[in-house]
């Protein structure tokens, strides 16, 4: 999140944190099953940055992003109902500091951290739709029948908080490490017979890895792995696979202070979903996306704050949502 241009000691071969980084990408599954609604706390591309493996130093560091969701969806289950066509459009702030300290026993830093994500606005708009069939006594033959009707709104307000219990990080010459485990915790808003809620309504753990390829402070490639273990939605009783996603940047910095780059995600389920609310199966899903990135920093009180954006296109999905993702955000070290 700081100035690039320090370089640690302590090398390891650049070709070595390549071939990890680019392994991650090329071996991450492409076909899962469908998470409940067909949203997890993933989201698409939200990993994905520049630098993201490297933090340079001990100190305070504090991070806002701003983004704006809108994508839309065939189908999907939620709260026992099934929904067709529907469409979100959503304004979402997450703010994240972590602290960090130098461990001399471990060769690198260690510390803590919280994220808390508000909700500005959700729009939500789609139809509710069953089908069910009904028996007539005196011919004894059943007869189709089909219920359908509008639902949605809008809402905002806290989503779902997440901890950093354990933030590990290491600087190893061009290869950059970090270790952040995240647990979120069901602390936004949720009624089953709504579409327009602001948490998950479970908790999630999600284990994750990144690694920075950065290359005489210029070219960079970064890889972020993560696999999240879902927990059961005790109001609908449907248990969400877990969910495997990796997020990737590939950016030339052209000076210290400003780089443009590329950036894009893979999620897959590796697990089906189950519990009885998971009343449609385990249908087959898959999600992708990629877009441009660019950042620049700027001196601001004698410290360097750093500024991103970026857009996250969708490339394809199926089973879940498709759309657009656009990302604002800055960050400073204290």
């Amino acid at each position: 999140m700081n100035h690039i241009s320090r370089r640690p000691s302590s090398p390891l071969p650049g070709y070595l944190c390549l071939a990890l980084a680019l392994s991650l990408v090329l071996f991450a599954p492409g076909r899962a099953a469908a998470v409940e609604g067909g949203l997890s706390h993933y989201i698409p591309g939200a990993y994905g940055d520049f630098l993201m493996g490297y933090i340079p130093e001990a100190g305070f560091y504090l991070r806002n992003d701003t983004l704006h969701q809108s994508y839309h969806m065939d189908g999907t289950l939620k709260g026992g109902r099934a929904y067709a066509g529907l469409k979100v459009h959503s304004v979402l702030n997450l703010t994240k500091m972590s602290y960090m300290f130098d461990v001399p026993a471990i060769n690198g830093l260690l510390g803590i951290g919280v994220g808390v994500p508000v909700i500005i606005n959700e729009h939500i708009t789609g139809d509710m739709a069953a089908n069910y069939t009904t028996r007539a006594a005196a011919t004894g033959l059943d007869t189709p029948h089909h219920l359908a009707y509008g639902a949605g709104g809008d809402r905002g307000g806290l989503s779902d908080i997440f901890l950093m219990p354990v933030i590990a990080a290491w600087n190893l010459g061009e290869c950059h490490i970090a270790v952040m485990p995240i647990v979120f915790l069901p602390t936004g808003y949720y009624n089953k017979h709504k579409l327009t809620n602001l948490g998950m309504n479970f908790a999630t753990f999600d284990g994750n890895v990144a690694f920075t390829w950065l290359h005489d402070n210029k070219l960079e490639l970064s890889v972020n792995a993560g696999y999240m273990i879902n927990t059961e939605n005790i109001s609908t009783h449907y248990l969400s696979g877990n969910q495997l996603h990796v997020d990737w940047t590939a950016a030339y910095h052209l000076t210290p202070r400003f780089g443009l780059g590329a950036v894009g995600y893979l999620l897959a389920q590796t697990t089906p979903d189950s519990g009885t609310g998971a009343k449609m199966g385990s249908f087959e899903s898959s999600g992708s996306g990629i877009g441009p990135a660019v950042t620049y920093t700027m001196p601001v009180g004698g410290k360097d704050l750093m500024l991103m954006a970026k857009w996250i296109h969708d490339l394809g999905a199926s089973h879940s949502f498709l759309g657009n993702t656009v990302y604002g955000s800055f960050a400073i070290k204290f």
